[in-house]
């Protein structure tokens, strides 16, 4: 059998002295491609299950070539691996608890305060300014999947601590639920602290990939797509700032319920309806709205491997599925609602990308989840950021992508 894996040519950032490595993952007529720039997804073809005598479509929306992603700063965080903690923290700043040793070999636990990055103001987003997404990691092919590995400092971005990262991608054959067919895209993020740190950090990462299954460059965006999230009962509703409220509120009877599956242009306009926002497809100056908001993975319905279905995303008119799982105790469903006509020499196809041109389905520990002293539902901490110690857990982190034909899965 053909080995899965393959590297491509390097592309040479020569201004930064900078080499980014191509990684190709190719396996029944589905192909992904991997840049170690950020460990980014650049590439995933699939075929067309409804018009088989047609050309496979690129689905997941991204910069030209790492040359444009490296001067933009990825700074949509198109594809790529986000920390050193996703989403956002309020006001950038949070408070942990770190443990010295005293001369007399006594220890001493003080509470300390970090500030970092206020990159999205008033709030720290993805890990600051220069966060994991816009690192080139190390990178290669190991047993026939693509393995990226990071190494951030003590301070880095304002975070304490010294913390060694890896995101390894493999691709497999289609699982059992769906007699094989297709493909199974598995990604395990893992993070500990480097040999010998004595401080501890927060850690969740998240993979931030854009997808639109008809094409990258559908002119119906993902409006013609059905979103199902079988597993989320309820979401944590957030301020003007979009910062969590510290609630939890069930999705019933409102737009945010996606149980049952719902076409995403019925859902966007009902939200509008609910939130006094008008659904306006052809003008991008319109109110920016859509759906940014953190889901709820009920913990109740975990698989044997431990992981929750956090979405499905189907596109009748291909017959195209996606069907995304983790261990996570969280899925944040970004509708791309920022994106507004970017500039298409960015842009891969030089596509000009906007609002809604893309669905995200970020799983994650909750936003905000490191500021313990917040006046959250006690449930909320059910999705408490990770805490590396010293002497602690690993943090691990899985998903399973799982792309098929929509008569395959009856979910």
């Amino acid at each position: 059998m053909p080995s899965i894996a393959s590297e491509l040519a390097p592309v040479s950032i020569s201004a930064s002295d900078i080499n980014v490595r191509i990684f190709r993952l190719n396996l029944h007529n589905v192909t992904i491609e991997l840049s170690s720039l950020g460990a980014t997804i650049t590439k995933i073809l699939l075929p067309n299950y409804k018009h088989s005598n047609q050309n496979r479509d690129d689905v997941v929306l991204s910069y030209a070539s790492p040359k444009e992603q490296f001067h933009d700063n990825n700074s949509v965080y198109f594809g790529a691996i986000v920390g050193r903690v996703a989403n956002r923290i309020k006001n950038g700043r949070f408070q942990l608890h770190q443990t010295e040793m005293t001369a007399d070999g006594s220890s001493v636990e003080r509470l300390e305060t970090y500030q970092l990055d206020i990159n999205n103001s008033p709030n720290h987003l993805h890990g600051g300014f220069a966060g994991f997404s816009s690192r080139n990691w190390d990178a290669d092919i190991v047993n026939d999947t693509v393995q990226f590995t990071l190494h951030s400092s003590d301070g880095d971005q304002g975070y304490p601590g010294g913390i060694e990262v890896m995101a390894t991608y493999s691709l497999t054959s289609g699982s059992t639920n769906n007699g094989g067919r297709g493909v199974q895209l598995q990604l395990a993020m893992t993070a500990k602290l480097k040999p010998g740190e004595t401080k501890a950090t927060p850690i969740s990462l998240a993979q931030h990939s854009y997808f639109n299954l008809a094409s990258h460059s559908s002119p119906e965006r993902i409006l013609d797509h059905v979103l199902k999230m079988p597993n989320c009962d309820s979401f944590t509703p957030v301020d003007s700032t979009s910062i969590p409220t510290g609630a939890i509120c069930n999705v019933k009877d409102s737009a945010m319920d996606f149980r049952a599956g719902v076409i995403m242009s019925n859902a966007l306009t009902r939200y509008g309806e609910e939130n006094g926002m008008k659904y306006e497809l052809s003008n991008n100056d319109a109110q920016i709205y859509g759906f940014d908001h953190n889901y709820v993975i009920s913990h109740e319905k975990s698989d044997e491997s431990g992981l929750r279905v956090a979405g499905v995303l189907m596109h009748p008119p291909t017959g195209r599925l996606l069907r995304v799982s983790t261990n996570a105790p969280g899925v944040q469903l970004y509708t791309s609602n920022y994106l507004n006509g970017m500039d298409p020499r960015l842009c891969k196809d030089q596509c000009s990308y906007n609002r809604w041109q893309g669905i995200c389905l970020e799983t994650q520990t909750y936003p905000d989840g490191i500021r313990n002293n917040a006046p959250y539902d006690s449930n909320f901490r059910n999705g408490n950021c990770f805490i590396l110690k010293p002497g602690g857990d690993t943090y691990a982190h899985h998903m399973l992508f799982e792309f098929s034909e929509i008569s395959d899965v009856m979910e």
